[in-house]
C-alpha cells in the first residue's frame, strides 16, 4: 500500500494530466467536448496540484493554527533578498516574508519591527503638528543605519524612516533577537 505521499504525488500526477488535456487512464488526448476543457475547470485542477505540491513539499500548516511566532532559519535569510535603494520597514518585512516558510512562522509586519525597535531605543515617536504619532530617528539610529528620507505621495511630502545598506543588513542579522526583544 502506498504511504500518504506516495499517494499525494500520484493523485498530483493525475490532476496535472488531466489539467494538460491528457485522459489519465489511457494516455490519450481528452476529448474537445468534454467539460474537462473547460478553461474553468482546467485552472482548477491546476490550483489543486499547486497545493498538493505545497503539502508534498511540507510548506502547508497542517494543523490549521496559524503560527504564533515569528521564526527564520539561517538558510532563509540567506535567500533574502533587499533592493540596492534605502528602503523602508515594510519592504524590509516583505523582503523577509518572501523566503520565510509560513507554515512554521507568522508573517513579519513593519508594525510589529518597528515596535520591537523602539522597544530597544533604536527608534523613536513623536507627536506631529497634526497629532498624529509617527516614527522617528534618535540619536542611536545612524549608527545602526537608520535615516530618514523625505518622501512625496500625492504631492504631499513627509519624512520616512529608511534602512540603508548598514541598516539592512542590521535587521537581516539580528531579526531573532530583535523580534524575541522583551
Amino acid at each position: 500500500m502506498l504511504d500518504d505521499k506516495e499517494k499525494m504525488i500520484k493523485a498530483k500526477e493525475i490532476l496535472q494530466k488531466i489539467a494538460n488535456g491528457i485522459n489519465p487512464v489511457n494516455g490519450k488526448p481528452i476529448n474537445d467536448e468534454s467539460f474537462l476543457n473547460d478553461p474553468r475547470i482546467i485552472r482548477c485542477f491546476f490550483y489543486v496540484s499547486d497545493v498538493l505540491s505545497k503539502v508534498i513539499e511540507g510548506k502547508v500548516n497542517k494543523t490549521g493554527n496559524k503560527p504564533s511566532k515569528f521564526i527564520i532559519t539561517d538558510e532563509e535569510k540567506k535567500l533574502v533578498v533587499f533592493p540596492e535603494r534605502k528602503i523602508g520597514v515594510n519592504e524590509i518585512a516583505r523582503c523577509i516574508n518572501s523566503v520565510i516558510d509560513l507554515s512554521r512562522s507568522k508573517k513579519l509586519t513593519g508594525v510589529e519591527l518597528n515596535k520591537q525597535l523602539k522597544k530597544m531605543g533604536l527608534l523613536s515617536e513623536h507627536k506631529n503638528e497634526h497629532g498624529k504619532m509617527r516614527t522617528v530617528i534618535n540619536e542611536k539610529s545612524k549608527d545602526y543605519g537608520m535615516e530618514i528620507e523625505k518622501r512625496n505621495y500625492n504631492g504631499n511630502e513627509y519624512e520616512m524612516v529608511v534602512f540603508n545598506d548598514i541598516g539592512k543588513r542590521f535587521i537581516l542579522d539580528n531579526i531573532d533577537m530583535i523580534m524575541n526583544y522583551e
